[in-house]
């Protein structure tokens, strides 16, 4: 996608609607619709859980739901697989190792415990990769609070922008060059989809997860919350219809740790309301942290959304 698309998407209003929805989860692409209803809830999976338990032994090799549940997990996590560098069948392995605990059979949102638990073995995995060690010293350095190695093989030429932002910006332009002049302030609307760089969404990016994380946001959910709204932003194509759709996606609440009314208002804060751009918008068309961080409005938003101790989605 090129960063003309890209800025489209950001910069393009259209009206969001806000009347009441009954929300639902993302239908999951590549699997019989059928199945999706006796797969996506709670009580379908304990049903399946059991079935496989009453089976014995050779339950998860020989009940003929197995599959489709497989097929399920596949496409549940495969962006989520993507965003840590990992692949669909490393997310799958970890679906399978909760799935088999009886404590998910048990749990009151059972998806919510397997969705977690994928997110740190994902992130357990990435971490390994960047630290040259094991998935499992990789899991134990996640909870101490240690930062990782930086090289000087990470950043850009500038030394200013990590490549580890290329994983969630769009791609370059072909035969495009950055820009080597100043960042074009918010207020100046010439021609802003054609003259917004690839440099520009990637420095862009940088100063919305510095602002998220001046609100309050941990650095890893701040990463995870903004590659989600990029990537509904991306398939909409413009900021009012990936409101639309990423308020009905109940999978960043298990993601996040928050509740519904805290992801909308998050959304609300990084896609704007029609007339009022958002802070991706302002971002890329230069605004700078210290710019965002004086929207005393903005600020107020962002702080109700930091994520808080142990919500539960049941």
């Amino acid at each position: 996608m090129t960063a003309a698309s890209t800025a489209t998407a950001v910069t393009s209003h259209a009206p969001i609607r806000t009347s009441p929805t009954t929300l639902q989860t993302r239908p999951v692409r590549g699997l019989p619709r059928t199945h999706e209803p006796h797969l996506a809830t709670a009580r379908g999976l304990r049903r399946i859980l059991v079935a496989i338990l009453i089976a014995g032994p050779e339950g998860w090799s020989t009940h003929p739901d197995v599959p489709a549940l497989v097929r399920f997990c596949e496409a549940k996590y495969a962006l989520l697989a993507r965003r840590y560098g990992q692949t669909p069948q490393d997310a799958i392995v970890a679906a399978f190792e909760v799935l088999r605990l009886p404590s998910t059979l048990d749990a009151d949102d059972p998806w919510g415990v397997v969705t977690r638990a994928v997110q740190r073995t994902l992130q357990a995995a990435d971490r390994a990769d960047r630290l040259l060690c094991s998935v499992d010293h990789a899991r134990r350095l996640m909870s101490s609070g240690d930062r990782d190695v930086e090289r000087f093989s990470d950043l850009t030429p500038d030394g200013t922008v990590p490549v580890v932002v290329e994983r969630f910006a769009p791609p370059a332009a072909a035969g495009g060059e950055q820009s080597a002049g100043p960042a074009r302030p918010p207020s100046d609307t010439v021609s802003v989809r054609e003259t917004i760089t690839h440099r520009d969404v990637r420095i862009g990016l940088i100063t919305v997860r510095t602002v998220l994380s001046a609100a309050g946001w941990p650095p890893d959910d701040a990463r995870v919350a903004l590659e989600y709204v990029c990537h509904g932003l991306r398939e909409a194509g413009n900021p009012g219809s990936a409101f639309d759709a990423l308020r009905r996606d109940l999978t960043p609440l298990h993601l996040l740790d928050i509740d519904h009314r805290t992801w909308t208002r998050l959304c609300h804060a990084l896609l704007g309301h029609p007339g009022r751009p958002g802070m991706l918008h302002k971002a890329t068309c230069g605004a700078r942290p210290v710019d965002l961080l004086a929207d005393t409005r903005l600020m107020a938003d962002l702080v109700l959304t930091a994520p808080g101790p142990a919500v539960r989605h049941g």
